[in-house]
């Protein structure tokens, strides 16, 4: 089973960091909890013009790594909102390996002719990845469109490379379109079988 790492945020009261108000399309967000590859935050201010954000909205980013301040600012552009009905852990545990497979159920391939094409409600599919997250989420997706995922013997198969990894960092708008489908798979139960993160793995932050 993967090791699986999550670190709740908590606020220091021993420092006293003061970030300004943001700025046009800008910002200010307050890290909440971090794992898998993606950060969640709630908004404390937000700048002018910052189409669909307001104080108190529920943001994720992807994680870059480095230490989080208690306040961050960022570029409106580089966060997604978070719906109410999705829990900060439900983010951690789903987001990132789930644009990853929403991207990879377009990618079906015939193995006889070797162009991509949508699978059918029936068809045997087989998932070839590296990473068992991705690829369990993938079965997953591909589970609930209606597919029997095979380990041998499909005409079809969905090959987890670097192109249908790199069209999950287009542009922010497709992003953005993304994100909302894998909530909705989240919500509709989709990945229900796929183990998340729990209060357990909590690492606190220092």
């Amino acid at each position: 089973m993967n090791t699986i790492e999550m670190t709740q945020m908590h606020q220091n009261p021993n420092r006293h960091v003061v970030v300004p108000r943001p700025t046009t399309g800008r910002l200010r967000v307050r890290p909440t909890l971090r794992g898998r590859g993606f950060v969640v935050g709630i908004v404390d201010a937000a700048g002018p013009d910052t189409n669909g954000f307001a104080p108190r909205d529920r943001v994720a980013w992807r994680d870059t790594g480095a230490e989080l301040e208690d306040l961050l600012l960022m570029d409106q552009d580089d966060v997604l909102g978070v719906p109410s009905w999705i829990s900060d852990d439900q983010v951690v545990s789903y987001l990132g390996a789930g644009l990853i497979a929403r991207a990879l159920v377009r990618e079906a391939h015939d193995q006889t002719t070797g162009r991509a094409r949508p699978f059918g409600r029936g068809d045997d599919v087989r998932i070839v990845s590296t990473d068992p997250l991705v690829q369990e989420m993938t079965a997953a997706w591909a589970k609930s469109l209606g597919a029997r995922v095979v380990d041998q013997g499909a005409a079809l198969a969905i090959h987890d490379e670097p192109k249908a990894r790199r069209s999950v960092m287009g542009s922010h708008g497709r992003l953005a379109q993304a994100a909302v489908e894998v909530f909705q798979a989240i919500r509709a139960g989709v990945f229900d079988g796929v183990r998340g993160v729990s209060r357990s793995d909590v690492r606190t932050a220092a």
